[in-house]
Formats: C-alpha cells, sequence, structure tokens
C-alpha cells in the first residue's frame, strides 16, 4: 500500500509538472558562502516560485540534498547552527558522546602517526578533519529520505543529482540513486581537508573540481523549462591561507554562465567570506534571501510557473510522513578483520534499538582511538533499518610527538609509542617521555577492556618523574640558577577493575607501591631531602563532559578519590581528594566556569619545616601556577575555588579571567630552631587571579596571559608569558 501511494504521488507530481512549465535550481560549491543558497530557496518559496528539480555541488549539494530530503529553509538552518553539525564540520566529538572508560588519557600530544604496514589494502587517506562524527552525523539526517524515496533520487521531495569527481577515473560523476548521505558526502569531500567517499569501489572527491555549476546535469538529466543557477564563487583572489590555496590547486576552470536561452544565473558576491566561515551563517544566509528577492521580478517575468507556499508546505509534510521511524534490527560491520568487526558490533545493544542506542554505540566504537574511519549507513528492510558500518583499523603500532612551549620555565617535548589492537578485547598500552626544562618524566600504561553491557578493564601502570621549582617565576631558563624544590617520585600501580558508570563516568580500585624524595635549597645553601616508601589502595570516580581539557567552555568535570597510604610510621594516613569544574555556557559570546578543590588528609608533617613544606600538596589552577614554587599555596589539608568568566570572540579567540582563592586549613610555619609549627586557627586566603588571551587553533593552543598571586615574597606579584600546546604532567602518586 505505502509503495502504491508513492508511485501514485509521483504520478501525480509528473502530471502537475506536464500542464505548466517546470523549473529546475542549480546551486553551486562555495563552502560557507553556500549558506546563501538557503536565502535563495525561502526567497523562492515566498514568492510561489517553484523548485521541481535540483542539481548541486559541494555545498551546493548539502543545500539540494537537504531541500531534497524535505528540509525546509527554516530546519536546514537550524541544522546548520545545531551542534551536531558545527562537530561534525570541524571532525570533533561532541563532549555528551565521548564514552569516558575507553577515551584515551590526556596527554601533550599534538600528532600522531601509524606505523607498520598492516592496514587494509584500500585505505582511506588521512584527512585534516575527522570524518568520524560526519559520518554518523549525515547518516542520521539523509536516512529515511533514502528509505523514503527507495534510493531512488527522482522520488524525493524533489527530484536530486549531485556531482563528484571520479578521482580514479578523472571525471566528474553524477549520482542519481544509492544513499543520500553518500552521494551528499561525495560532492562536498574537499580533498586534504577532508577524506573521500567510496562508491562502486572508486573513490570520490568533491564535485567542484571538475563541475562546481552542474548546468548541465540539469538539463540533461531534467530538461526543465527555465533553469535559475545560483552561484557564489569568487573570481578575486582569494586570501592565501592553507584551505584557498588547496582550492586554487585543485579546481579546474570552468564555466558560471547559465545560457539566456535556457534560463538566468544569480550571482551573489560574498568575497569578503571564505570557504569555512560557517559561524557567519546567519549573515551569508539574509544575503542570499534579499539577492533572491531582488530578482524576484525577474524570474517571474521568465516563467509563469506558480506554486503557493501552502501546496508546497503540504507536499513536504505528506513526503516526510512516509518517513520510517529510525529503529535498528541490528548492526553488521564489515572492513576489518573478523574479531575486530566483532568487537565493534559488541559496543552495540545486542536487541533491536533506537537511534539513541546506535550513536551511542557507534561513539564507543570510536572512542579507543582504534578507529581510522568506520563509515555509517543505514539500509530499511522489513520495517526495521539494518546498521552497515564499514571499519578502517588503524595499524596497531603509533608514535606521537607535542609538547609545551613556555616563556618561562615549563617548557617541555613530549613524545610517544602506542599500541592499540582490536580482536575479542581491546588491547591498549602507551609508552609516553617528558623532556623539559624543569620536568622530566616517563609514563607506561597497558590497559586491557572488556566488551560487555557493563564495560569494564584492568590496567598497570608505572610512573618516574623529576620535578624542580624556582623561588619565583623567571622568564626563559637559566641553567645556573639554584634550584628551591626538586621533587622526584617512583610508583607502580595495578588497576584492580576499571568500571563504566555510564557513558561519561568510571569508577576504579587500585593498589600500588610508591616512592618520594624531596630536595629543598634553604637560604644559606644548604639541601634537605627526605624520601619515604608507601603502598597505596585508592578508589577513583572520574566524570568528564568538558568540551576541551585546556580552556573549556561547556561541560563538567568530576575526580574524586579515596586512599589509604601505608608506610613506616608515622608514615600512615587517609587522604580524600574532590576536584570539579563546571562551565555554563550562557551566550554565544559568553561563558561561565566555576572550579573547586578540596583535600582533606590524615598526613603529619615533618617536624622539619623545609621537608614539611616541600612535601605539601600544592593548589596549582593554572598552568602559569607551575612555574615556581610559591609555599603560601602548600598545605596538606586546604579549599580552593575559582570563578573564570570566559568571552568568546570567535570560535577561535577567547578572554577569560581566572580567579581563585586558596583557603589552608592550617597554614605551616617554623619556630625560631626551624621546626615545623602549625597555626592555631584557620589562616587568611590567599588569591590568585590570572587573565588570558587564547586562540584556539586546529592542533595546538596559544595563549599570553598575566597573573597576580599573593603569598611568599619572593613570588608575590605580577607575572606575564607566553605559552603554546597543552599542558599535561605525568599523574602524581598521591592524586
Amino acid at each position: 500500500m505505502r509503495k502504491l501511494s508513492v508511485i501514485l504521488l509521483t504520478f501525480i507530481y509528473s502530471l502537475s509538472l506536464s500542464a505548466r512549465e517546470s523549473v529546475g535550481l542549480v546551486l553551486s560549491g562555495g563552502g560557507a558562502k553556500g549558506v546563501a543558497h538557503i536565502g535563495i530557496i525561502k526567497a523562492l518559496e515566498d514568492n510561489d516560485i517553484p523548485i521541481d528539480y535540483i542539481t548541486g555541488t559541494s555545498m551546493g549539494a548539502i543545500v539540494g540534498g537537504l531541500y531534497a530530503a524535505g528540509y525546509s529553509p527554516s530546519e536546514m538552518m537550524q541544522l546548520l547552527g545545531s551542534d551536531m553539525f558545527i562537530n561534525a564540520a570541524a571532525g570533533e566529538i561532541n563532549p555528551d558522546y565521548r564514552y569516558y572508560l575507553t577515551s584515551p588519557q590526556p596527554s601533550p600530544q599534538l600528532i600522531s602517526f601509524s606505523l607498520g604496514n598492516n592496514l587494509v589494502a584500500k585505505q582511506v587517506p588521512y584527512s585534516l578533519i575527522s570524518p568520524l562524527p560526519m559520518n554518523f552525523a549525515f547518516m542520521e539526517v539523509f536516512a529515511q529520505a533514502t528509505q523514503r524515496c527507495g534510493g531512488d533520487f527522482n522520488r524525493l521531495f524533489v527530484p536530486l543529482r549531485t556531482v563528484s569527481s571520479n578521482i580514479e577515473a578523472q571525471r566528474p560523476e553524477v549520482s542519481r540513486n544509492g544513499q543520500l548521505a553518500d552521494a551528499v558526502r561525495a560532492s562536498m569531500s574537499f580533498p586534504i581537508v577532508f577524506c573521500p567517499i567510496e562508491i562502486n569501489d572508486t573513490l570520490h572527491y568533491d564535485g567542484g573540481i571538475f563541475d562546481n555549476f552542474p548546468v548541465s546535469t540539469m538539463k540533461s538529466d531534467f530538461h526543465p523549462d527555465m533553469i535559475i543557477g545560483v552561484d557564489v564563487h569568487t573570481d578575486v583572489k582569494s586570501a592565501p591561507n592553507a584551505i584557498n590555496q588547496i582550492n586554487d590547486l585543485v579546481t579546474r576552470a570552468q564555466s558560471y554562465d547559465v545560457p539566456a536561452k535556457d534560463g538566468m544565473r544569480i550571482h551573489i558576491d560574498l568575497h569578503e567570506y571564505s570557504l569555512l566561515d560557517f559561524a557567519k551563517s546567519k549573515e551569508i544566509y539574509e544575503i542570499g534571501y534579499r539577492r533572491g528577492l531582488e530578482m524576484v521580478d525577474s524570474i517571474k517575468s521568465r516563467t509563469s510557473a506558480r506554486r503557493p507556499a501552502a501546496e508546497v508546505e503540504n507536499r513536504r509534510s505528506e513526503f516526510k510522513a512516509g518517513f520510517m521511524p529510525l529503529h535498528f534490527s541490528k548492526v553488521v560491520c564489515e572492513g576489518g578483520k573478523p574479531t575486530q568487526n566483532q568487537f565493534i558490533e559488541s559496543r552495540f545493544p545486542s536487541k533491536p534499538f533506537d537511534l539513541t542506542g546506535a550513536r551511542n554505540g557507534f561513539y564507543r566504537a570510536i572512542s579507543g582511538g582504534a578507529m581510522q574511519n568506520l563509515l555509517a549507513s543505514a539500509e530499511y528492510s522489513d520495517s526495521a533499518y539494518i546498521l552497515k558500518l564499514k571499519a578502517y583499523p588503524k595499524s596497531n603500532w603509533s608514535a606521537g610527538a607535542g609538547g609545551y612551549i613556555s616563556s618561562s620555565t615549563t617548557s617541555m617535548l613530549y613524545g610517544s609509542l602506542g599500541y592499540n589492537a582490536l580482536n575479542q578485547r581491546a588491547i591498549n598500552g602507551t609508552l609516553g617521555a617528558w623532556i623539559g626544562q624543569s620536568y622530566l618524566a616517563a609514563q607506561l600504561m597497558a590497559t586491557i577492556r572488556f566488551g560487555s553491557a557493563t564495560p569494564y578493564a584492568l590496567g598497570l601502570q608505572g610512573v618516574v618523574s623529576k620535578h624542580i621549582y624556582n623561588q619565583n617565576e623567571r622568564v626563559f631558563f637559566n641553567l645556573n640558577e639554584p634550584k628551591f624544590v626538586k621533587n622526584f617520585q617512583a610508583y607502580a600501580r595495578a588497576y584492580l577493575l576499571q568500571i563504566a558508570c555510564g557513558p561519561h563516568a568510571a569508577a576504579s580500585l587500585s593498589a600500588g607501591y610508591g616512592y618520594e624524595r624531596v630536595k629543598f635549597a634553604v637560604e644559606n645553601g644548604a639541601i634537605m631531602k627526605h624520601s619515604l616508601q608507601l603502598g597505596q589502595l585508592a578508589l577513583r570516580y572520574n566524570y568528564n563532559t568538558l568540551n576541551a581539557y585546556d580552556f573549556p567552555t561547556s561541560g563538567l568535570e568530576v575526580h574524586a578519590t579515596a586512599m589509604g597510604l601505608l608506610g613506616d610510621k608515622p608514615n600512615r594516613w587517609l587522604q580524600l581528594r574532590a576536584e570539579s569544574r563546571k562551565y555554563w555556557s550562557i551566550h554565544k559570546h559568553f561563558s561561565l566556569g566555576l572550579e573547586g578543590e578540596l583535600l582533606v588528609s590524615g598526613r603529619k608533617p615533618s617536624k622539619i619545616y623545609e621537608i614539611a613544606i616541600a612535601e605539601a600538596p600544592g593548589y596549582m589552577p593554572t598552568a602559569s601556577s607551575y612555574n615556581s614554587f610559591n609555599p603560601s599555596f602548600h598545605a596538606y589539608s586546604y579549599l580552593g575555588a575559582g570563578v573564570t568568566p570566559v568571552y568568546k570572540l570567535t570560535s577561535q579567540l577567547q578572554l577569560r579571567g581566572t580567579f581563585h582563592i586558596f583557603a589552608p586549613w592550617q597554614r605551616l610555619g617554623f619556630d625560631e630552631t626551624g621546626a615545623t609549627v602549625l597555626s592555631s586557627k584557620i589562616p587568611d586566603p590567599e588569591f590568585f587571579g590570572e587573565i588570558q588571551a587564547v586562540a584556539n587553533l586546529k592542533y595546538v593552543n596559544v595563549c599570553a596571559y598575566a597573573n597576580y598571586r599573593t603569598g611568599y615574597r619572593n613570588d608575590r606579584g605580577w607575572h606575564v608569558g607566553v605559552t603554546l600546546g597543552l599542558f599535561v604532567l605525568a599523574p602524581e602518586f598521591l592524586k
């Protein structure tokens, strides 16, 4: 019955076309400038000008595909402004979808390389933007329209053609059927920026390489009485950034004309906007809408075809009424080894599942970092969809590099060697090394993760680190400057159980053994030192939905630890630590963060003040607060709290203020003999404030800061500096 109704509607639509002039809409590529196409469509609808056929390339294929799938102009704009689209376009995983237990630990790594040659023979090339979020988003957006039309693009809400570039055959190729998501993705897969899409065992890139204005496809496939060609490309020389240079390099010279006998061309001047200016979608849309209104009279003078907006909306509603809900009967994975495919399938519910279950399973499958690519499509069969995945696992072995460059003393380089294998279980191993002016460390981490309804893991960790602190913050590094405090630690820890507590949280039970040694340089040049060995049993809870490790603007992070430490008397104590960061995105340009840290420790300080203060935990709310050792911010039990207003000038530029107080339970002091003295009353709090200008670039953060701190006489006052990279140290034994 449903197929009969579709055939009937198609027949009626064909009759209506034969009774009047037909109009074809051609949409060019142009990146974010193509948002103007939506404004044109809105102007046509508002003036009863019909759209009977669409051909599009690149961004024109996206807009045309959405319209043909039943999206109204307002729905298209809402989608382009959604977190889903923004994250997909940037290749970033929404923190709400990250699976905490299987996500890699934070590190200063900026780039990574696969090692070995055991990848599948036809490996999809790398791209600047990760394809993974886009894979699921496009499946979600276009799956129901593909089901509704049965894979025949003539049976969409508006018949559609998209153009992609067949790189192997060196020619443009027109998509007329199949998965709508694949056709649109192939048409907009700009080389190097995005991965190509495989269609019929052939790799396809952006259609704009060969045909950025598919007028000929409109004429040959649909033969409309009138063609309206909307062109957003510009001949003005673009700014010489990487994307524009790639565009100039790969795009062939081509025509942007519509013959007068066939229709008209509408050119929209958007030379002030770049290919990736999606943050300015609303103003680009408005420019397109105004340009469309300017051309309405000219269009109406060329064609008598009209279709009332109410009729368009009724047809759209009828088309979408045939959408079947995205309920999946099963998941089928191919592309990897049989055991790898089985492991990926085990990430999904074992029973029929809905879109939420599909999304959770997909992001759980990619969260371990073992996937170079994971394609997703939905095929409708027997009243439900089958979720089909094609996996491109990375090589088991990888190497990484990164670091943190600072105008102060905290600069360091970072390198890593990783092993990440998918078989019946996920086995991960990482060897990382930090080499810096004031910090040296190495960490070995190995984890085995088990797939089940409630995932769990076992792990081993070993860390050796040496941290050197100066008396106060210095600009750059002086090798001859005496070191104030040296902290050395080495430990091994076994994670007896790590278990997921929902998608964003995990709890763990661990046992470890560690060695710590501190050295304190006193003013007369003498060195005070102390060492101890400890056994540890710890229970941890971690939760994280922050949208960035450094400089977040939304989300919540919570770390809570309860541990017992056992050594020679009096080195036995219980310790509780809780840390939290919460950020609210209050406005498009403004976020507010609150941060807190509570430490309650039963540790008894050494009777020697220099040792006691050197062993005392410190409150260090920003990366720059690690530049020096300020005794006023060290205590065995304390409360730290801060507020962080953030002004977002653009998606990449921030102005941040972070203002903290540090309130120790008891302040460490010394008497005339040098013995440790604890204050008998709660002391006044200390203050640390910092103003930051931050550029969040694709692979690295750049920050200029100025901070002010109270406390220790040599370190209090104003300090300024510049940093580049991600500041992440190896985990500490007592955290």
